[in-house]
């Protein structure tokens, strides 16, 4: 039997504390996204882009973007490729999320957890 690629996660997002909680909440939904390499955390879309290089499968990615400046983006080409879904996050994206689900702040564990199901139907 052939194997799939194992997919990784991929948060974008400035404020690296708020990353790493969310980075938490996906290993807790997903322990198999706890192995090394499978959570990737960039301070923005460049970075993340980088961080693409040599992933073959994404489930999600979390992108603190407004929705008109991600959808044209490198970024979301890239993510897009990889087969993942893209969740956006921030001011913009709350307040006219175009179509992207949207993790609204405040949030906790379980509305990641809650999401990520959904994301999975």
């Amino acid at each position: 039997m052939i194997q799939s690629p194992p997919r990784a996660y991929l948060v974008v997002l400035r404020h690296v504390l708020v990353a790493q909680d969310l980075a938490q909440a996906i290993a807790d939904w997903d322990p198999a996204a706890g192995a090394q390499g499978r959570r990737l955390l960039a301070r923005d879309a460049a970075e993340g882009l980088g961080l693409l290089d040599g992933v073959e499968a994404l489930a999600v990615a979390f992108v603190a973007e407004p929705p008109e400046r991600f959808r044209t983006s490198r970024l979301a080409g890239a993510i897009a490729a990889r087969g993942g879904r893209a969740v956006l996050m921030g001011e913009a994206a709350e307040a006219a999320p175009d179509g992207y689900p949207v993790l609204a702040r405040p949030f906790a564990t379980a509305d990641v957890h809650a999401l990520l199901a959904r994301l999975r139907r």
